[in-house]
């Protein structure tokens, strides 16, 4: 079986199927979020996601899009946060629950949410706007997340993507892959991260293809490499690795 992933079109406004964001409380990569904000079909903002969105908004030069959803527990909204969306009519969910992050609890909200709109079958891929460049262990929290909501349809019916500050990452399915890319969307270098421990890849249209290769955290690992081909296939053995593109220059945060 082969997945094919079209990653260029999120980037530019040509997205192979509808797509939701979420906004975490994490520095938003404005170049980026210009750039897929416009054809979101939900935007939900996880808690404190809901400051970052409103300094976005105040920016006058940025496009304007009002979320859906302010989604949590609701710790780290402020009360100029809340003001501001309440007055604009924004929904504010409040879910108290302490065993769920306010990411599940916004994956959860928007995909009840299309259920609604489109039914229970319909996919919806999610992009995530989120950063790696701060604290380590909400870095690896949200790589955690990604491998999480494929196990759990009631939080994701379709592919989900993190969007931070220089990359554009998610997780590549057992079997063969076929990744469309346009390179105006992305500079050269390329990981291929096995998340899960020992697995095997076969590549092409990569500078460095591997046949049959064995990686793994502590021994070799694929990163670092450069795209040479508009088509990127990626054959993975039992254990899904992550592969992460480095966004164009115009696509990176202008500030970390």
């Amino acid at each position: 079986m082969t997945t094919t992933w079209h990653p260029t079109g999120l980037l530019e406004g040509q997205p192979a199927k509808p797509y939701g964001i979420i906004i975490l409380n994490q520095p938003i990569n404005r170049n980026a979020l210009n750039a897929v904000i416009s054809h979101a079909v939900l935007l939900v903002c996880a808690d404190g996601g809901g400051n970052r969105l409103m300094k976005y908004e105040e920016d006058t030069e940025l496009r304007k899009r009002l979320p859906d959803a302010i989604v949590g527990d609701l710790d780290s909204l402020s009360i100029e946060a809340a003001d501001y969306w309440k007055c604009k009519g924004v929904k504010i969910v409040r879910y108290a629950d302490q065993y769920a992050t306010d990411f599940t609890k916004s994956l959860r909200w928007m995909r009840q949410e299309w259920d609604k709109q489109k039914g229970e079958d319909a996919e919806l891929d999610v992009v995530v706007m989120g950063g790696l460049g701060g604290r380590v262990d909400q870095g690896f929290s949200q790589i955690h997340h990604l491998y999480m909501v494929h196990q759990q349809p009631e939080l994701l019916r379709g592919s989900i993507y993190l969007l931070s500050e220089q990359s554009l990452s998610f997780v590549l399915a057992v079997g063969e892959n076929e990744v469309y890319i346009n390179q105006k969307s992305f500079a050269e270098n390329v990981g291929i991260i096995p998340v899960l421990g020992l697995t095997r890849i076969t590549t092409s249209g990569l500078e460095w293809d591997v046949s049959d290769w064995p990686t793994e955290f502590g021994a070799q690992v694929s990163t670092s490499n450069h795209i040479r081909s508009d088509l990127v296939k990626i054959t993975v053995g039992d254990k899904r690795p992550l592969l992460t593109f480095e966004l164009a220059n115009g696509l990176c945060a202008a500030e970390f």
